[in-house]
């Protein structure tokens, strides 16, 4: 069973989910957002922030997590939501997450796009396709109808349920030592790598339609030929952050730098897709 992350989801939703294709994974540094004046600094208690995640994750529907959302809150602290955040996150009590995401971009937008993160959509699913089917104790008995099963949930400090594994499998083959010299190699390539970490099929469509506009801002951002046949090639990564599978280091700090993250955030933003609808 996968969570039902993507009701409600709009345009500036879509937005937040390219950053988190882009930093998915980091924790902060000098280009993260300070939080506002506003923004409560007073670390929540794990209790309170399982409850929130709950309500988040299983929005509305009035399933609960069987560990008192432990395991959702494991996830978000694995993946370096900081304490602003998370506080945030209790304090709003929603159970709509393009809400929150889009409040939260206000307070942080690292934590944003931690939030919307592939990487973090992964870990809720883990934790709650543990809660749909769990996994009895050692000797405990099942009945025929299965309801008497126990679950153990993971002990404070076991490693969470593997994420899924990148595919680094080009869609369009670059032949070594082509080159790309026009931003239109680039487009069909992004929209398909960038496709991959979509929530939903509006956000696939958002990405279809800032394609032009995504590869000019990479072509024009000086990055190498190697790197460029590889964004050309359109794997369908669909985990980590792309930047963590550029083949080299300098390229990786043209990615993660904030003008060219502002720029790929910017094409989604003005994207209209062929719906009308973002």
């Amino acid at each position: 069973m996968k969570t039902l992350m993507t009701r409600k989801a709009a345009l500036s939703a879509a937005a937040l989910a390219v950053l988190g294709s882009l930093l998915a994974g980091c924790s902060g540094g000098p280009e993260a957002a300070q939080p506002s004046p506003s923004a409560s600094t007073a670390k929540v208690a794990s209790e309170d922030l399982g409850k929130a995640l709950d309500r988040l994750v299983f929005q509305g529907t009035g399933a609960k997590s069987t560990d008192g959302g432990a395991c959702l809150v494991r996830a978000v602290q694995d993946k370096k939501l900081s304490d602003t955040g998370q506080a945030y996150i209790v304090g709003k009590g929603s159970d709509d997450i393009a809400a929150v995401a889009n409040g939260l971009r206000e307070v942080s937008v690292m934590d944003a796009a931690i939030l919307l993160s592939p990487e973090l959509r992964d870990k809720f699913d883990a934790c709650v396709d543990a809660v749909i089917l769990p996994t009895p104790t050692p000797g405990a008995t099942a009945g025929t109808d299965g309801k008497d099963q126990v679950y153990a949930p993971p002990k404070q400090g076991q490693e969470l349920p593997q994420a899924r594994q990148p595919d680094l499998t080009p869609k369009f083959p670059v032949p070594q030592g082509t080159s790309i010299n026009s931003s239109s190699q680039l487009t069909a390539g992004l929209v398909s790598m960038f496709s991959s970490y979509a929530l939903n099929e509006d956000q696939k469509k958002t990405y279809e339609a800032s394609g032009e506009c995504l590869a000019g801002v990479v072509f024009q951002a000086g990055f190498s030929q190697e790197t460029l046949r590889f964004l050309a090639g359109g794997a369908s990564i669909g985990a980590g952050s792309i930047s963590d599978f550029l083949p080299k280091e300098e390229d990786k700090t043209i990615w993660k730098s904030r003008d060219f993250t502002a720029a790929l955030v910017d094409c989604t933003a003005s994207a209209t897709p062929k719906n009308g609808k973002a």
